[in-house]
């Protein structure tokens, strides 16, 4: 399995017929998918929420290595941000700077979550993040099949479209967009003020990911990482919830809100009993970091000073084919392992191979070296 994910990353698609080009995705570019309602989206109000705007660079500064892919059209001055112009086209990639999803929206954890990662990773590793948070929303909304209705206020645009219902497959659309580019590491989510206390919930959750995984390709053992909601707000009893996550889903892990500064108040002036402050929120993304480098090996996620990865060699198709009998292993592009073989000859491996498609077949040669080809089963 280790060895696919290697070869996934670099340009195996040179063994296809010239009619078809591929872009292989960057090894390097680590994609994070950000799902959940207003607390992910982004609840804390920057310099409005009563800090003024000591510290605003601290959240508004940018690096290319941090990158966030658009969720919708927007042109205007962000409110976080108010020293930079949002220039976003819906679905495209763009150096990362808060808002990360609506443009109405403010700050949340993925910000610090990101440079904080930049302080632990591998220096040539870039960042990515697919925000599919929804202000508001019930849980319902990003449920498979479900097709809920998104509230106006929070439904993403692309041009004079706009996206009504249905997120779960907007979700995995842009996924499967940001996995031309890079590699999904990762998931982080927020929710559950919308549907405090339903006992269903930790379940539905559960299925969601479960469903993720299955569509795009991912890795069973993919970190996950949910945060609790605010201890001293309208919810704090859903907790106990969200800490049955770890137990119900692979790799998972809890950031704790306990002790995060709260937002005061909301822009109509009443008390604010849903989101943390800009202090709060840089820390609670901070905490999202530091859970996930918990759970995320350092082969998952290299971190400083670690050595790169040797790849696999790619060799033409014919030499695998020429092989001596050993051990076979072949994969679908998904990175899913469709067959071992412990002792038979490539060519009577990919002929085992019944489904059409393009895959990729690898195994280790006389020397010890370990070699790869693509073959296309029409």
């Amino acid at each position: 399995m280790a060895i696919f994910k290697r070869l996934m990353q670099i340009s195996l698609f040179a063994a296809l017929p010239a009619f078809q080009i591929f872009a292989a995705p960057d090894p390097n570019f680590h994609i994070y998918l950000l799902f959940g309602q207003s607390n992910m989206a982004g609840g804390a109000a920057g310099q409005y929420d009563g800090e003024g705007t000591k510290g605003v660079d601290d959240y508004c500064d940018t690096t290319p290595r941090v990158q966030v892919l658009a969720w919708g059209d927007c042109n205007r001055t962000p409110y976080p941000c108010p020293n930079r112009v949002l220039n976003r086209t819906y679905d495209q990639w763009y150096t990362a700077f808060p808002p990360y999803h609506n443009c109405h929206e403010g700050i949340g954890p993925a910000d610090a979550f990101g440079k904080t990662l930049l302080d632990s990773i591998r220096a040539d590793i870039k960042i990515g993040f697919v925000p599919c948070a929804l202000s508001g929303q019930k849980l319902e909304v990003f449920m498979k099949g479900k097709n809920a209705a998104i509230d106006a206020h929070t439904q993403p645009s692309n041009g004079s479209t706009k996206i009504t219902r249905g997120a779960y497959e907007w979700m995995v659309k842009r996924c499967r967009i940001a996995q031309e580019k890079g590699v999904i590491k990762g998931i982080l989510f927020h929710q559950g003020e919308a549907d405090n206390g339903r006992s269903g919930w930790p379940a539905d959750v559960k299925n969601i990911v479960d469903n993720l995984k299955q569509d795009l390709g991912l890795w069973d053992s993919i970190p996950f990482i949910a945060g609790e909601l605010r201890y001293d707000g309208c919810c704090a009893g859903h907790n106990t919830l969200v800490n049955k996550l770890p137990g119900m889903i692979p790799n998972c892990a809890v950031a704790s809100a306990n002790g995060i500064e709260r937002r005061l108040s909301r822009p109509d002036g009443q008390v604010d009993q849903y989101h943390f402050s800009t202090r709060g929120t840089k820390e609670f993304g901070r905490r999202y970091a530091i859970e996930f480098l918990k759970v995320a090996k350092e082969e998952w996620i290299p971190r400083i000073g670690s050595v790169k990865t040797i790849s696999p060699r790619i060799v033409p198709y014919q030499k695998m084919r020429t092989s001596v009998e050993g051990k076979v292993r072949v994969y679908g592009l998904n990175g899913r392992t469709i067959s071992i073989f412990n002792k038979t000859t490539p060519e009577n491996a990919m002929r085992s191979i019944k489904a059409k498609g393009v895959y990729l077949v690898s195994r280790k040669i006389e020397t010890g070296e370990t070699i790869s080809a693509l073959f296309v089963k029409n």
